[in-house]
């Protein structure tokens, strides 16, 4: 009988490994996915829905940068020539994207996403690796490894386990903002997009007679005309009763686009499974795949962020020398 028990725990750590290795593959691919072509399907996909082919994305960069250009008069157009003229086409693509290849809507996103900059700086200053391990650590939030069956990557977070005497919540969001800027480095995510699925399974009256407007006002400004990503679908699932307190004072907030994708799905998880294959969903988000791990996820993460900051740092060397 001993035998045959060792036996097991030797097969369960050999599954558990194998699913590790392949858990770091796909974030590796996720967040390092950015040199590699896009496929057939996505290449229709951003053509179909995105308006995209090589004129528009020729016409559109061009007339962003004039449009910067003719801006650059009034303070806070001078301040967003000075983010943006410096980057490379392939970052300003990301907001054509998000706005469909609308030049003007484009350019709105782009002065959207400077105003949450300077709102926010508690959210957005000095994002580094180190200033959000310990979050990335604690799942505030996580990413599936795994994309739900439209192909959007997947952003989880287990409200019930968070504590805001350990995190704020302003806290939190700079762990939502780092992964976002990461992820939208890799054209598939700004192409297909994203989801969001926030379980509130023991979620306290405490907790939610502490979150504050301006707190929930924050996340609201992240999701809807402050980022140049598709937020497709907001789930919330295993909300209590008083759950309404929180959702009243987040609706007034919300546009009617972002409105309608918000499901309240409570303890009735059957619409969720239309969406997310259930096999790819940890079993504290009534699925049946392995528990959230976020340690694979940190360390291609964080490498990839690296590799961002080098990439960029020389980039600005080069145009120091230039401009000499």
């Amino acid at each position: 009988m001993p035998e045959i028990v060792g036996t097991c725990v030797e097969d369960d750590l050999i599954n558990h490994t194998r699913i590790m290795d392949d858990h770091q593959l796909m974030y590796r691919k996720m967040f390092r996915g950015s040199n590699e072509p896009l496929s057939n399907i996505e290449t229709e996909k951003a053509r179909s829905e995105l308006n995209e082919t090589d004129e528009n994305r020729k016409s559109g960069i061009q007339e962003l940068r004039d449009i910067m250009t003719e801006n650059e008069h009034t303070e806070f157009g001078k301040k967003l020539l000075e983010w943006f003229e410096p980057r490379k086409n392939e970052y300003l693509i990301r907001f054509l994207r998000a706005r469909k290849y609308d030049v003007k809507k484009a350019y709105d996103l782009m002065k959207g996403y400077m105003k949450f900059r300077e709102k926010y700086p508690g959210i957005t200053d000095k994002l580094t690796c180190d200033s959000v391990r310990d979050l990335l650590e604690n799942s505030f939030p996580g990413i599936l490894p795994v994309r739900d069956k439209q192909g959007r990557f997947v952003l989880i977070f287990s409200v019930g386990s968070w504590d805001s005497n350990v995190f704020s919540f302003e806290t939190v969001l700079r762990g939502y903002v780092f992964i976002l800027e990461q992820l939208l480095e890799n054209e598939m995510a700004q192409i297909n997009g994203f989801v969001l699925i926030e379980n509130f399974k023991n979620y306290s009256i405490a907790q939610a007679l502490s979150l504050r407007p301006s707190d929930l006002k924050k996340m609201v400004d992240m999701l809807q005309g402050s980022f140049p990503a598709r937020f497709k679908g907001v789930h919330f699932i295993y909300q209590p009763w008083y759950f309404t307190w929180t959702y009243a004072v987040v609706k007034p907030f919300l546009k009617k686009k972002l409105a309608s994708r918000v499901h309240l799905h409570g303890y009735n998880l059957e619409k969720l499974f239309e969406a997310f294959d259930k096999t790819s969903l940890p079993e504290d988000f009534g699925g049946s795949g392995p528990p959230y791990d976020p340690h694979a996820m940190i360390a291609e993460l964080f490498a990839a962020a690296q590799d961002k900051d080098q990439k960029e740092l020389e980039t600005r060397l080069d145009q120091f020398h230039i401009a000499d």
